[in-house]
């Protein structure tokens, strides 16, 4: 009992001293930390830096002399300096001092690019690989920028079409030169020589060709090198296999293979389909409809019961079924859809549940963005009103029509949006239209040259926007655009210079009167032209009334007076009668009514649609004569390839008659000619007209037909086209000689190339080759013209 007694004091003592012992121990340790934790730093250095300077580094780095000691904030600044990016190394040591700590910053800086030296390469010059990358001599020698620069160098080689470039950047010191050496191994040049498909049962080469971007090697190289693109390539896979899903074959399997010729410089791309079986809509349901009959839903989908599943009509019905509701005022309608596969074969049922929700009618209009339009302007583009039903295809059509006005940014994207938000009522919706202001004024620049016409020009300034009234406050109101606009009216200044021959006219013309469906417009013109067999002075003036008759439907009342001074260019034995008998002063008095209307997707560079005017004149006095004239193109696209631009097949043509209503023949100024720019390329300007037997010169005719076809071929976007034609056509002598006899047949190439920071400016140079002529028409290989329009 003793002895348990003894045990347990000393076990109490024993406890008691390890106790006293830990809390000294915690005590001294506690004082250590704190003693740390306050010590203060007494200096900072910094060592190791030659180029960058101590300032520069102090700058980046927030730890201050003076300042306690903080382990944390020392490795942020670290950090720092090592974000400058001009050091490979950055270390930190502490120093004891009395009363504090000296802290040194030890940096190792990144070695300064002396040279740049490129090896391997032999089909790419040093100065050009040079170019394509980012460092410089002089920089500092980044990793990671060595190894961007591999990968330009890389993408320049794709491009060139050696497709197992490698190149390999390392940084070594030559002579106490630090130098950076890009070792390029350029392997054979290969281009893709055949892409060919097995498997295609239901669809010919052709056709699946078009859905892929990668092309092989064929003439103009410079346009189609064959070049192969891994990425593209692969995506082009998908979109094969997308292509045939959509036209029902859903188990479609596509693969691939590449080959090579002996050296290795020509590619084969074998592409095999499996097509499967092709599906079809067993069953097709409508549900939840009241406005509509399901009947009358069915007719505007792509599928068919009984035709087969295309995949993507899938959301293009959708879509639709919500496009017919949006007409109706139903924008807040949902449909889903549903489709179902049958267990066995090829079925599939479809089903679309719609909810009509509420009808929406418009309660205001509000614009925004026109900084320099007037409101006004641009509501008499809208096709809708407040009050009335929000109808979704008058919302598009009214986009489209804002959008063709030119008034607004085109190289925005969305030069004029429409969006709704909620109004004062819950059927209610504010309808908010968002414009980019843009570009009004074009200056275009037109010109040519021929054997008997000689060089001319053509310099005109149009306005589409233009605003009489709005006169400019200061010199800066006029020189940045900011006077004479908003009002909509159209100002065309005209000055055409030339050897043979000069043209001046000045136009203004308001499309909407007071805001109405009444146009108003008057001109001034003086035109003096040289042709071979005499010269031509027209002075005159022309007022004209319109009227918007439907929209994009336009007729025109025109009265106009001209003098026409007529002059011999040859002793009278030269010159052909029909000169002689108008030599003098003409006076005209005309009145011409016109219609034409405009249905194209863009007019500045229409892709669909198409566009017709048509003209009858009557004059008198000394030129008595009727004149009809009509004038269409339709365009239509044929094909887009994402990210190339759109095939565009445009064709069209031009029918004129001329008649004398005194009996007498018609004056030699009023006939027609064909030829040149704008007719029959190839020929030259006015080359094409029946002649005169005595002197060989050409006297015009009193029919005229024009017809042409054109094929415009993305280059780059819609930036540079090339473009095919085919123009065919006369200028005959009677309309008696309305038929086939005597017809001229041209064909050539150009190119179309469209500049966005001068408006909507398109250089057009076209080559023509006369393949049918007959004697004394006037040939004009070349043709060249600047500003907008189309060719014919």
């Amino acid at each position: 009992m003793k002895s348990n007694r003894v045990l347990l004091q000393a076990t109490s003592i024993i406890v008691a001293l390890v106790i006293t012992l830990y809390f000294s121990y915690a005590k001294i340790a506690y004082a250590e930390t704190q003693e740390k934790i306050t010590r203060i730093i007494k200096k900072i250095e910094i060592k190791g830096n030659q180029r960058i300077s101590t300032t520069a580094i102090r700058s980046s780095i927030r730890a201050r002399e003076g300042d306690p000691y903080d382990p944390q904030l020392v490795s942020q600044d670290v950090d720092a300096i090592w974000s400058l990016g001009f050091f490979d190394n950055i270390g930190v040591e502490l120093e004891e001092m009395t009363d504090g700590l000296r802290v040194v910053f030890l940096v190792t800086e990144r070695a300064v690019i002396d040279e740049i030296q490129f090896q391997g390469n032999k089909k790419i010059k040093a100065k050009k690989l040079k170019k394509q990358i980012e460092i410089k001599e002089g920089d500092y020698v980044k990793p990671y920028l060595l190894k961007l620069d591999e990968d330009k160098i890389k993408e320049l080689y794709i491009k060139k079409c050696f497709q197992r470039i490698q190149v390999h950047a390392e940084s070594k010191v030559v002579d106490g030169k630090t130098v950076v050496v890009f070792n390029v191994e350029e392997g054979p040049k290969i281009r893709i020589a055949e892409i060919t498909f097995t498997g295609n049962n239901n669809f010919k080469r052709r056709k699946l060709l078009k859905q892929m971007e990668s092309r092989q090697k064929h003439f103009p190289a410079f346009i189609f090198p064959g070049r192969f693109e891994q990425k593209k390539f692969e995506s082009d896979i998908v979109k094969v296999k997308e292509f045939y899903m959509n036209n029902g074959w859903l188990d479609v399997d596509v693969g691939w293979e590449i080959t090579y010729n002996e050296d290795n410089t020509r590619m084969f791309l074998n592409i095999h389909v499996k097509e499967g079986e092709r599906y079809y809509v067993e069953n097709l349901r409508i549900q939840g409809e009241t406005l509509f009959t399901e009947e009358e839903l069915k007719e505007k989908l792509k599928l068919k019961e009984g035709g087969p599943f295309f995949l993507d009509a899938v959301e293009k019905d959708t879509y639709q079924l919500r496009l017919t509701y949006g007409e109706q005022g139903y924008i807040a309608a949902s449909v889903k859809e549903k489709h179902v596969f049958s267990a066995e074969g090829t079925k599939v049922d479809v089903s679309f549940t719609v909810d009509e929700k509420d009808r929406y009618y418009i309660e205001k209009i509000k614009i925004s963005g026109n900084d320099k339009t007037r409101d006004n302007v641009i509501r008499r583009q809208v096709t809708f009103n407040p009050g009335e039903r929000l109808d979704t295809e008058k919302i598009r059509d009214s986009q489209r029509r804002l959008t063709n006005t030119g008034y607004f940014d085109m190289e925005s994207g969305a030069p004029a949006g429409i969006n709704f938000e909620p109004g004062s009522e819950a059927n209610k919706q504010n309808v908010l239209i968002d414009v980019k202001e843009g570009r009004t004024g074009m200056l275009r620049f037109g010109g040519g040259y021929g054997a008997n016409i000689g060089a001319f020009g053509d310099i005109s300034y149009t306005d589409r926007n233009f605003d009489v009234f709005d006169l400019p406050k200061s010199w800066n109101d006029f020189l940045q655009g900011n006077a004479f606009r908003g009002a909509g009216e159209i100002l065309t200044l005209r000055f055409s210079p030339g050897f043979q021959r000069t043209e001046i006219m000045l136009s203004l013309t308001n499309p909407s009167v007071f805001d109405s469906p009444y146009s108003a417009g008057a001109s001034l013109f003086d035109y003096l032209r040289w042709y071979k067999e005499y010269q031509q002075q027209s002075i005159g003036s022309r007022v004209s009334i319109g009227r918007e008759i439907q929209r994009d439907f336009f007729v025109k009342l025109s009265p106009e007076f001209d003098i026409i001074d007529i002059k011999r260019q040859d002793d009278k034995e030269n010159t052909p009668q029909d000169v002689l008998d108008v030599e003098g002063s003409n006076l005209k008095a005309g009145i011409t009514l016109s219609a034409n209307i405009i249905k194209t997707d863009n007019i500045y560079m229409p892709s669909k649609g198409y566009e017709g005017e048509s003209s009858l004149e009557f004059a008198g006095l000394d030129v008595d004569i009727a004149k009809y004239k009509f004038q269409t193109t339709k365009y239509n696209t044929l094909f887009e390839i994402p990210k190339w631009g759109k095939h565009v097949l445009a064709y069209g043509g031009t029918f004129g008659i001329v008649e004398s209503t005194s009996g007498s023949e018609v004056p030699i100024f009023e006939r027609f000619f064909a030829g040149g720019y704008g007719s029959l390329r190839g020929f030259q300007y006015r080359g094409i007209a029946p002649v005169d037997e005595k002197t060989e010169n050409q006297i015009g005719g009193d029919i005229l037909v024009v017809m042409n076809t054109e094929y415009l071929v993305p280059i780059y976007k819609d930036i540079l086209r090339a473009a095919v034609f085919v123009d065919t056509g006369k200028a005959d002598e009677t309309v008696s000689d309305i038929n086939f006899d005597h017809f001229r047949l041209s064909t050539g190439v150009g190119l179309r190339v469209n500049i966005p920071f001068l408006g909507r400016s398109t250089i057009a140079i076209d080559y023509g080759i006369p393949v049918i002529k007959e004697k004394g028409d006037e040939i004009q290989a070349f043709s060249f013209n600047f500003g907008g329009g189309s060719s014919f």
